[in-house]
């Protein structure tokens, strides 16, 4: 660094005989130096030459004596004044003291501590801003940014010059900077000169904020530029947030990932994502190094040498005004290959048209290939005038690097796929891809993936994973080209993302995201906790904003934003996105605004806040009245209280022999044990009763709040009339009885048949005329709806054989989503002890002739649990008997991509559930690959090497740890790794099993940035292979486990001491009272399911298991 001569700090380069812009800089810098000895020529050199030549005053020894004395006799008198006479802090004549956000504090630092004690600066004075967002008077504009990482160091120089307009007069600028030592400060106005001195800068690191007060005001509505040069580290650290390290211990790579709140710690900036600034960016990098941001490169220069190295310095073109958490970085070794161009203005976006199963009446209409020029759409900007598309610009220049040319040799399918993405992400926004270039950059030890506008990262192992990829190339729109107002609101970029992923082209006849699956049954499941929290609750504190990415935010947004367009309608949904994206271009957005841009006529934009700002969801349930129907709904709880630690001795599962035989060997015979009670006469104290009185104190009755209300977008379909209602079918007059409620005494119905109906349902209960007369009513239809509907009770006097036939009829006329999601809530209804477990059973065997592998995924997800919970308890051996005999005969050679993850789903459950022809099918498929080096499908690869371990035992596990082993060290995965994962935990040798789980608890296996996802998925196979006391031991040994792998772990725990111990140990921790909650629904579901499913297989084929 030392032969590297830096310009003087500010964005002003100094001429070759010093400017009047240097000598203020040296004014600032300098400020207990004698401003003479810098400037000779000037007003204050030629006055102070002057002075030296006036005449001075003189006086006598005796008389300088006594003046001095005066002087020191008065300190000393005040001094001791200070002492003795200063009022104490409890001193009641003393004022109250409170400090000013934003003002100076102008009293004893003790007392402003005292008024402020949370808000101490670094050097241990008082902090005086205290709010936990920054002054919202201070704009920024640009940000010019000089960086040079020393990759082998690990020390980063830097210098910013913030360019900023202030809406106030202000003393102060408060702005956010983590881990770095600021070596230089310095304000400039907008022409260059010399702006106000800085009087002091104080740090708060708990809050990542910098306080720098001056002497004079900033002036309102002036621009100003503030200038500072800082020094940092670039460490090798597991969090991998902010500048980092990466790569291998051959090339060093500095990567970033400023996502959210840590572009703080690379450089000093305003890091809130409504503060949208543009970008220059210059960055010192070695010769032999490539230099990336978020623009392309302008130019290159020399700059020095160090230890013998040339270094070169790269300037990148201004960016569009973006949010400091979108910037990234990169310089590394590095290859390039680019994507072909393509042959003409018109690009393909979809080699086929999305037909959504789902909805049969909502298609994607995509077109085969994109018009050259994007329709117009007419929007209202925010001034209220009248916006227009502009012409699309030209397609971006998308480029891989990489530092190995393996993956740059297999990239040509992903960059076209990435092209066609982009594409159609313009098309369904109308909005064009923002910027002139996108980069991917592929680098090995570094983070899973790293946002960015223009450029993302990827580790080599994500290249397969393309969903990653399309929602990192979606928030080029939403996160790049519109930021959030605030923290609270990143979860509508990523629902709307979370939809827009919906759209990308299939890769390669992967397996189409669901979203029933995929978001709406994990928002469902995760927001169904007495704790959960509302998606937009406000968030002050780091560990807050960094939640606003968690699972529940980003699946619940995405369950509510897919609800609502799905209500407006396909097309006028795409509208709503292509409106927000044009009145909010550069600038920032909450949900409000796309609420505003979805209402329509009698559907107020309020209509969804409740769903955002309001924890949980309803639960519909439907009441027959005569030919109505009354739809009630309430919020839906899934929660039980925690087991009694020591309870009694259950006897319900006892047979009647049983229990003659116990109270013989136990009987014994009362005895009565009634004693006296005798008064001691001779006692000496007395207990003096209180006096009688017929006065009892006054309750004052507190009124019960009201109960949570969602305004419900309820879509349903009906089915055939019922007997006594059908007639010639056309719509008929209605009366209305003294009640106000609708009669209709007349034959037919105004709902037709297999036709979606949508009604708003805004109060807690609502009458639909004419609903009670259909034989069924199929709700939520295509599944897209954030509500669940509990199933109708038996119609009184109904014989088996006719509720079967309407349960068949109503189960079979829904899309795969549907019956997905009546599965699912028959299941999930039964946890919570609203459905007879034995009812989830019967649905459970109505799937023999289902072909769809969604509805298959939810059996096998709840099943697993069942036979996790049921393994040691009479019912379990006939629950294997009712799923070999539910299981369908072995999966044939698909002919669809429907059919193919079908049937992959049905080998992992036929081996599971130890359907012997499935597993020699998938042994055949395990042979072919160890022996002939055959490639297994990713969709049959878990059943297949499942079947290996439970059939081969020792030889296939160190087959398969080997193949894991090498599949890490590759550059890109051999094998599936989730495969692999679930495969390994089902060893039925222990002592493979321990040393298996061992090698996943070390401190060696917990360095790795994948260990979250090893360490879940090993007591997720603890649980499904070896029950609850296996899990036990990897519990104890294993260091504080992360929020997921205790969810996975308190699956199939339900006993009373599993709750208390696992509260002991792990209750304190993230994730620890979720996992609580679930051994609570666990114990009471085990406690009421077991005799139910005990007497239902009892009564069928499998009584005699």
């Amino acid at each position: 660094m030392d032969a590297l001569e830096m310009e003087p700090i500010g964005k002003y380069k100094a001429d070759r005989n010093g400017s009047a812009k240097a000598a203020a800089w040296r004014n600032m810098v300098d400020a207990d130096l004698d401003d003479v000895a810098f400037l000779a020529d000037s007003d204050k050199a030629r006055e102070a030459r002057s002075l030296r030549s006036a005449p001075v005053a003189v006086c006598s020894q005796r008389r300088a004596l006594c003046l001095a004395a005066v002087v020191f006799s008065t300190l000393f008198a005040i001094a001791l004044l200070l002492v003795y006479a200063a009022p104490s802090p409890d001193c009641p004549c003393m004022p109250d003291n409170t400090l000013i956000p934003g003002a100076t504090p102008t009293d004893s630092e003790a007392a402003a501590a005292a008024a402020n004690k949370d808000r101490i600066a670094s050097n241990g004075l008082v902090f005086p801003w205290r709010g936990a967002r920054l002054p919202t008077f201070v704009i920024p504009k640009a940000y010019s940014l000089w960086l040079h990482p020393n990759l082998t160091t690990g020390e980063m120089r830097g210098e910013v010059s913030i360019d900023f307009k202030v809406d106030r007069d202000t003393t102060f600028v408060v702005i956010n900077q983590r881990d770095m030592n600021v070596t230089e400060r310095a304000l400039f106005k907008s022409g260059g000169a010399a702006g106000p001195k800085i009087a002091r800068a104080l740090d708060y690191p708990p809050a990542d904020q910098t306080y720098i007060e001056f002497k004079d005001k900033l002036r309102r509505k002036y621009n100003y530029t503030l200038s500072l040069r800082f020094i940092t580290r670039l460490e090798r650290s597991a969090e991998q947030r902010g500048l980092f390290l990466a790569g291998n211990h051959k090339h060093r790579c500095a990567m970033s990932r400023f996502w959210l709140t840590h572009a703080r710690s690379a450089f000093p900036c305003l890091d809130e994502p409504h503060f949208r600034a543009s970008f220059k960016l210059t960055v010192v990098r070695d010769r032999f190094h490539v230099s990336l941001t978020n623009m392309p490169i302008v130019a290159t220069e020399e700059a020095g040498f160090y230890l013998g190295h040339r270094l070169l310095q790269d300037e990148f073109a201004p960016s569009p005004p973006m949010s400091p958490h979108m910037m990234s970085i990169a310089v590394c070794r590095l290859q390039r290959r680019a994507a072909p161009s393509p042959p003409d203005a018109t690009t393909e976006a979809a080699d086929e048209k999305r037909v959504n199963e789902d909805k049969p009446k909502i298609v994607n209409q995509l077109p085969t290939k994109l018009p050259t020029k994007l329709p117009s759409v007419v929007t209202e900007a925010a001034d209220g005038t009248t916006a227009y598309e502009d012409e699309p610009s030209p397609p971006p220049e998308i480029s891989l690097y990489s530092d190995q040319q393996a993956i740059l040799d297999d990239a040509g399918p992903l960059l076209e796929w990435v092209q066609k993405t982009i594409s159609t992400y313009a098309y369904e926004l109308n909005t064009s891809y923002p910027l002139p270039k996108l980069d991917i950059v592929v680098i090995e030890g570094g983070s899973p993936y790293s946002e960015g506008w223009g450029l993302i990262a990827l580790s080599p192992a994500m290249l397969s994973d393309t969903k990653t990829i399309s929602r990192l190339l979606a928030q080029q729109w939403f996160s790049g080209l519109v930021s959030p107002r605030w923290w609270s609101s990143q979860w509508l970029m990523s629902a709307v993302t979370t939809v827009l992923m919906q759209r990308a082209p299939a890769f390669n006849d992967e397996q189409r995201a669901d979203l029933l699956l995929s978001h709406v049954l994990p928002a469902l499941r995760l927001d169904s906790s007495s704790s959960a929290r509302a998606v937009a609750a406000p968030r002050l504190e780091i560990a807050d904003i960094e939640a606003t990415t968690d699972e529940l935010s980003i699946h619940k947004g995405a369950a509510i934003v897919s609800m609502a367009i799905e209500a407006v309608g396909e097309e006028a949904g795409r509208a709503a996105l292509a409106h927000l994206l044009k009145v909010h271009r550069s600038a920032s957005a909450d949900a409000r605004d796309l609420w505003k841009a979805l209402a329509r006529p009698g559907v107020p934009p309020s209509a969804w806040d409740g769903w955002c700002e309001r924890a949980g969801y309803p639960l519909l349930t439907a009441h027959d009245r005569g030919p109505d129907r009354l739809i009630t709904q309430e919020r839906f709880v899934m929660a039980a209280d925690p087991p009694d630690p020591d309870p009694g001795f259950d006897t319900s599962l006892l047979t009647a022999d049983l229990r003659a035989d116990l109270d013989e060997i136990f009987y014994e015979p009362e005895t009565n044990l009634t004693e006296t009670l005798e008064e001691d006469i001779n006692a000496t104290t007395t207990t003096t009763l209180p006096p009688p009185t017929t006065r009892r104190p006054a309750v004052k009755p507190t009124k019960p709040p009201p109960p949570p209300k969602w305004y419900i977008p309820l879509s349903f379909a009906v089915g055939p009339l019922k007997p006594e209602y059908a007639g010639d079918g056309k719509n008929h007059s209605e009366t209305v009885n003294g009640t106000g409620t609708a009669v209709n005494n007349t034959l037919g119905s105004r709902w037709a048949e297999n036709v979606t109906h949508l009604v708003w349902m805004n109060d807690t209960e609502m009458l639909i005329p004419d609903l009670g007369k259909h034989q069924w009513v199929r709700y939520n239809v295509g599944a897209r709806g954030l509500y669940r509907v509990a199933p109708q009770d038996p119609v009184e006097g109904e014989s088996a054989s006719l509720r079967h036939q309407r349960i068949a009829a109503h189960y079979g006329g829904g899309s795969a989503a549907e019956r997905a999601l009546a599965l699912d809530d028959a299941f999930v209804l039964s946890r919570a002890g609203r459905l007879s477990a034995a009812r989830a059973a019967q649905a459970a065997a109505e799937l023999k002739s289902e072909t769809h592998w969604a509805p298959w995924k939810v059996l096998l997800q709840q099943l697993a649990w069942w036979r996790a919970l049921l393994r040691l308890s009479a019912a379990g051996p006939r629950l294997d008997a009712m799923l070999r005999e539910t299981h369908p005969q072995s999966p044939r050679a698909p002919a669809s991509s429907e059919h193919v993850w079908l049937s992959g789903a049905l080998l992992t459950a036929g081996v599971e559930w130890g359907n012997q022809e499935v597993i020699q099918q998938a042994l055949k498929m395990y042979d072919a690959w160890d022996k002939d080096n055959a490639t297994i499908p990713d969709f049959y690869q878990e059943g297949a090497f499942t079947a290996a371990i439970l059939t081969y035992g020792a030889p296939a596990f160190h087959r398969l740890w080997g193949a894991l082993l090498g599949s890490l060290a590759a550059p890109r995965p051999l094998l599936h790794l989730p495969a692999l994962l679930a495969a390994l935990p089902a060893a039925a040798d222990r002592w493979l099993f321990y040393r298996y789980a061992y090698t996943m608890l070390s401190p060696e296996a917990q360095r790795s940035s994948d260990w979250k996802v090893w360490v879940t998925s090993l007591f997720a196979g603890a649980c499904r292979w070896h029950g609850a006391s296996t899990t036990w031991r990897l519990l104890r040994a294993s260091p504080p486990p992360p929020p997921a792998a205790l969810a996975a772990a308190a699956s199939c725990l339900h006993q009373p001491h599993d709750y208390y111990q696992f509260k002991e140990l792990f209750g304190s921790l993230p994730g620890g009272q979720a996992a609580l909650d679930t051994i609570a629904l666990n114990a009471a579901w085990v406690r009421r399911a077991e005799p139910e499913l005990l007497r239902h297989f009892n009564s069928t084929e499998y009584a005699g298991v």
